[in-house]
């Protein structure tokens, strides 16, 4: 009871998260809100977006930090340019707690927590209540980002983690005794080697290390006679032998022990600063979450301002939905065309129910669907395109537009439209918006038709919901005046030598014929089939043919009609005598047999 419901068919065919084409983010409401700056901004805007608000004092506890944020440039930029630096403090917080955070990791959310005190001064003279609650929310870690910088190098991705070395140089005392110890043997082996060269004079002696024998000292098999007599064979090669001395045992066992009790302390160190950071947990995802709140707020404030926004007024439930010059947010974005505003006023009186009629690709779908996208960008507590606007709180939007099937459910194209219009018809209120685009178009014209009608009469009378009802029907524009609440609106074109231009213009009214013809020829159909289509569509209005398949016979006799219309229409019967009435049948029966 606290969110807008929207189904999945409306998240669908309003693109909220995805396109309905190829189900991409781009394209969608979300693609287009999302100017976030960090991940964890980003999944709270998603959220924000599938459950918008139902409290008006809420909304515009949200619309007030948007407002300032948008009045006030310095503020914006200067937020923003903070938040691009920080790194996902939730995710990474959610790490500490499953104990699974990396060195490299740790290291990356101090760096974040360090930032935070910038943010706290941007926020320090800011006047709505949301930004003074973000700025109380986030708590002070410099003591804990101190300790994080001071103790953890910056990540180098050569090295593992396993293998230590993530702890800085001067942080622990004993830890630097033993890496000098571990970093000035490669030095005195070196020494060594030198030493026992000149000693022995076996020019090929080097000293080495595997895994398996730890370090030794190999000697080739030319110089095997002048090996010293403590030399303690190990392995015997094939180009030579390996041996060990009691001096470099020693030295092997001070090298090998100072890197493992190095690692030992490194790792002892790590637990210590993951155990301050799970005691700090609960303020962290506190502030992780402030931040997230706080980067949505900017998100929407820089939108707004590079979109010409306006801020919305909020009404209660039966409050008049009025917009003046809406206009799509992400249509006017991608297409290629200047995009053209319309103006919208619902209420819960006369205009509750629009009948929009007009040609395919019109702008019947868009319009439309802008007013649903605005009604949900109030709700989440964005700024809206248009030039102003009165929203009423809605507690349930539902569409039923376009065609698809639902086949592995056995379910035609025609048997999914009933499906969502029957959701519609039994879970709408009179506080819900619905968008219904050609209800009835799956099936017989006469089927559809009666169907159309009936749920306009039903959704007025019973429901009395703001609806949005696009329709090819014409018929259904004689239900003005006869319907409570049914007005009457048509999406204007112009008729320009033989085609039509789109105006994009929602006006007053009912259109009287749907261009259909004219949209295939526009599409690239054939001429051929476009002209024929013409002359069918003339006699079928002038319901002077006989349906059948054989149009070209039909096409044939047409010059024929033309001539018995014509003798029919120039006959007085009034002054025709018995004898000359039967003259004139058995010539129009004549006319019949030669053609």
């Amino acid at each position: 009871s606290d969110f807008m419901l929207l189904d999945a068919t409306a998240m669908r065919n309003l693109e909220i998260t995805k396109t309905m084409r190829d189900g991409s983010r781009y394209g969608s409401l979300l693609w287009l809100l999302d100017n976030t700056l960090t991940s964890m901004g980003s999944r709270k805007l998603n959220s924000w977006l599938t459950t918008p608000l139902l409290d008006i004092d809420k909304i515009n506890y949200r619309q007030n930090g948007v407002e300032e944020l948008f009045l006030n440039p310095l503020l914006r930029n200067g937020v923003r340019d903070v938040l691009g630096d920080l790194r996902d403090i939730e995710r990474l917080a959610g790490k500490v707690s499953n104990n699974n955070i990396t060195p490299r990791e740790c290291r990356l959310l101090g760096e974040s927590l360090n930032e935070l005190p910038s943010i706290k001064l941007l926020l320090s003279g800011v006047n709505s209540k949301i930004l003074k609650d973000i700025s109380s929310r986030i708590a002070n870690f410099s003591e804990i980002s101190s300790l994080i910088l001071r103790a953890i190098k910056e990540p180098d991705n050569s090295l593992k983690d396993k293998d230590g070395g993530f702890i800085a140089d001067g942080f622990d005392e004993e830890l630097d005794r033993l890496r000098l110890l571990s970093k000035n043997s490669s030095q005195t082996l070196k020494e060594m080697e030198l030493r026992e060269k000149e000693a022995t004079g076996i020019k090929t002696l080097k000293i080495a290390y595997n895994k398996v024998f730890g370090y030794y000292i190999e000697v080739s098999n030319s110089f095997k006679d002048k090996v010293p007599y403590n030399y303690i064979r190990k392995q015997t090669l094939v180009g030579g032998e390996r041996f060990i001395t009691e001096e470099l045992k020693q030295l092997e066992d001070e090298i090998l022990n100072s890197k493992e009790k190095a690692i030992k302390i490194e790792n002892e160190i790590f637990a210590k600063i993951k155990c301050v950071l799970t005691e700090n947990i609960v303020e962290i995802l506190r502030s992780s979450n402030a931040i997230s709140v706080l980067d949505v707020l900017a998100s929407l404030a820089h939108l707004a301002k590079r979109n010409n926004y306006t801020k919305p007024k909020m009404l209660p439930f039966e409050g008049e939905l009025n917009i003046v010059s809406g206009r799509h947010p992400v249509v006017e974005q991608i297409s290629q065309e200047q995009f053209i505003p319309n103006d919208t006023i619902m209420n819960t009186n006369d205009d509750r129910m629009l009948i929009i009629t007009g040609p395919n690709m019109a702008g019947k779908s868009t319009y439309m669907r802008q007013i649903a996208l605005i009604v949900i960008m109030a709700h989440i507590g964005s700024f809206v395109p248009c030039k102003s606007a009165e929203i009423p709180l809605t507690d349930k939007v539902f569409t039923r537009v376009g065609a698809s099937d639902n086949l592995i459910f056995d379910q035609s194209t025609f048997m999914v439209e009933m499906n969502e219009v029957s959701v519609i018809l039994n879970k709408a209120t009179k506080n819900s918006l619905l968008i219904l685009d050609e209800v009835g178009r799956g099936t017989s014209t006469y089927d559809g038709l009666s169907i159309a009608w009936a749920v306009v009469e039903y959704i007025a009378d019973n429901l009395r919901a703001k609806t949005l009802f696009a329709t090819h029907y014409h018929e259904l524009s004689e239900l003005e005046g006869k319907i409570d609440g049914v007005k009457n609106y048509k999406v204007a074109v112009k008729e320009f030598n033989g085609s039509i231009l789109f105006l994009r213009k929602i006006s007053v009214g009912s259109a009287n014929k749907s261009f259909g013809i004219e949209v295939a020829s526009l599409a690239g159909v054939p001429k051929v089939v476009t002209d024929k289509a013409k002359i069918i569509l003339k006699k079928l209005e002038n319901k002077d043919i006989n349906l059948t398949k054989n149009t070209d016979k039909m096409l044939e006799t047409s010059d024929n009609s033309i001539e018995i219309i014509n003798e029919l229409k120039s006959i007085d019967i009034d002054m025709l005598s018995p004898r000359e009435a039967l003259d004139i049948l058995y010539k129009l029966k004549g006319y019949i047999k030669e053609k």
